[in-house]
This record gives C-alpha cells, sequence and structure tokens, in this order.
C-alpha cells in the first residue's frame, strides 16, 4: 500500500470536529436523565443503594445511545471533510522537470547486478521514461566529472539514444564525484519556472557529497531522489570477492542530506513505480493552485447508512 499521499493529509473544514464535542455533550445528558438512582446517591451511600436496588442488563452492545456513539465518528470525519490529494484538471501540464543524473564511474561495470550496474540502470531509466511519457528530462553523466549529455527535452528517444553510448571510456576524468553534477542542475532548474526532481543513480558517494547536496538542497527548493544501484555488503555471494559492493549507508546520508528520498534496485517494477510516485508528488503544474481538493469522505457515507438501520427496529426510539 503506497502512503506517500497521506504527507498531503488535511481536512478541509477542521471546524466540524465541535460537532463530535457536541455529539459527546448530548450523549452524557441523555445518560444523566435516564440515571434514576442519581437523586438517591445524594442522601444514601454507595453500599445502602446497592443493597436496596436490583441491577438491571446494561451491557447491550446495541442500545442507541452507544450506536450513536459509533455514528457521530464518521459523521465528523465526513464532515470535517478529510482529503489528501488534489483533483485532477483536465487543462493542467506538467511542467516540473527531471534531471537524472547518472552514475558512468568503473564500479558501475561490475556484475552483481546482471548484465551489470551501468546496463541495469540504463534499462531502470528508460522503463521510467516509458513510464513518464514525453515530459521534460535531462540526462548528466558524472564520473570524476560530471557532463550535460541532453538538456531539458520532452523527447525520451533523444534521451535514449545518448543513454545507450554511456561508458566509462568516454568520461574524461575517472572517479565517482556525485556532486560535480549539482552545478550543472542547478543551471538546468534555472531555465524552469517550477521546482523539479534531481534523481541520481549510482552505487556509491562520499561524506564530502553530503555536505555539498545538503548545503545545495538549503538554498533550493528542487526534490532529490537517490536511486541505488547494486547490491550491499551483506547481499554478495562468498565468490564475489573482487566486487565493490553497493555503498547504502553512504548513499543514504546522502538522500537524508537533501531531504530526498533513498529506493533501493529491485529485480521487478516495484522500484520503478515508487520512483515514478515521488515525482509525481513533487510536480507543479498551471493553475494548481485553482484545483480543488478531493474530498475523500464520502464513502463512510454507507457506514453511517449501515447503523442508521437499526433505528428500524421495534421499540427502539422508545429507548431513549
Amino acid at each position: 500500500m503506497d502512503f506517500t499521499y497521506l504527507q498531503h493529509f488535511h481536512f478541509l473544514r477542521p471546524y466540524w470536529f465541535l460537532a463530535f464535542v457536541a455529539f459527546i455533550i448530548i450523549l452524557k445528558l441523555f445518560a444523566q436523565r435516564d440515571d434514576t438512582l442519581a437523586m438517591w446517591r445524594n442522601v444514601m451511600s454507595t453500599s445502602i443503594l446497592k443493597s436496596l436496588t436490583v441491577e438491571g442488563n446494561n451491557k447491550n452492545l446495541l442500545s442507541p445511545q452507544k450506536l450513536s456513539l459509533v455514528l457521530s465518528i464518521p459523521l465528523c470525519i465526513v464532515l470535517m471533510g478529510p482529503t489528501w490529494q488534489q483533483q485532477p484538471s483536465p487543462f493542467s501540464e506538467n511542467n516540473a522537470p527531471l534531471i537524472i543524473a547518472l552514475d558512468v564511474s568503473e564500479t558501475m561495470e561490475q556484475s552483481d547486478v546482471q548484465p551489470n550496474r551501468l546496463l541495469r540502470a540504463k534499462q531502470k531509466v528508460l522503463q521510467l521514461l516509458e513510464l513518464r511519457g514525453d515530459t521534460k528530462t535531462a540526462l548528466i553523466a558524472y564520473a570524476g566529472s560530471a557532463h550535460i549529455v541532453m538538456p531539458i527535452t520532452n523527447d525520451r528517444e533523444m534521451i535514449r539514444h545518448f543513454l545507450d553510448v554511456l561508458t566509462p571510456n568516454l568520461m574524461p576524468k575517472e572517479g565517482k564525484v556525485p556532486e560535480a553534477a549539482l552545478p550543472l542542475a542547478k543551471g538546468l532548474f534555472a531555465s524552469s519556472q517550477v521546482p523539479g526532481t534531481l534523481l541520481i543513480i549510482g552505487d556509491g558517494a562520499t561524506s564530502n557529497t553530503s555536505k555539498q547536496f545538503e548545503q545545495f538542497f538549503n538554498q533550493q527548493p528542487h526534490q532529490l531522489i537517490v536511486w541505488a544501484i547494486g547490491k550491499p555488503e551483506e547481499e554478495l555471494n562468498n565468490d564475489s570477492d573482487n566486487v565493490i559492493a553497493m555503498q547504502l549507508p553512504q548513499l543514504q546520508a546522502l538522500a537524508d542530506s537533501g531531504g530526498g528520498r533513498l529506493v533501493t534496485m529491485s529485480h521487478d517494477q516495484q522500484d520503478i513505480d515508487q520512483v515514478n510516485r515521488y515525482i509525481e508528488h513533487n510536480l507543479v503544474i498551471v493553475e494548481d493552485e485553482s484545483r480543488p481538493w478531493h474530498d475523500s469522505g464520502y464513502p463512510l457515507v454507507f457506514v453511517m447508512a449501515f447503523i442508521f438501520l437499526f433505528w428500524f427496529r421495534k421499540g427502539w426510539t422508545l429507548q431513549w
């Protein structure tokens, strides 16, 4: 189950919470009215009153007062208008850019992930582009230095052509410096009027990387997603002694430093869908402020209707 939408959870009409308080007060007044021994408690001790009275059966779960309390909960929730997503607009368009920064260093050629990390990352990127369609996307390749492979474009086929030829041999400087992509991403984001997403795809980072990303995202409104490609040390087999494990703690620290999210590679579509959801939740679209929030409390009306059926029982209203 996807709980990402819950970060936007709020009530459209929170002032209706006062109705729940009114329900509690009314039910309490009914309980006091039905207490036939209330006047005797002022003149008799509890032990004597208990000896002089015969207790009835007050443990009926289907009493009107108890079900009224149960009914008040969904009723007040419906009145308060719970919501966590906006209604789609047919006139909206995606103006939020996605900048993909792909690690093309030598460690990405290791084969702990078949056929190797780099080729698997390329496959994941192509699947993500296929899922997103022709939306604003840019591609950066980094190793010891970073370079813009494709500026922001709506043509995913152009990105596909340049993505296929990326290898460590094309990079002019060896190493692994993800922070080198930040100035390039800043320049690409500058052409957009709305916040976008920086997607880092790689197998490692350094402590200096986290510091640079923290400074960058403290000053920028954009979203950071770190897509970890490879296997961590605990998942490597004994025959993989020559394989450098994916640096999962460093990548997690990188995501945390930029206030972003970490997604680990999976063998199915799950990680791709998760990355796409994070990107979609960060989208800023035209006329965003004009889109109303979707009132999600209406399904509780059926719960309320079911509880109301008890009021058709014979003699039910006489118990009030």
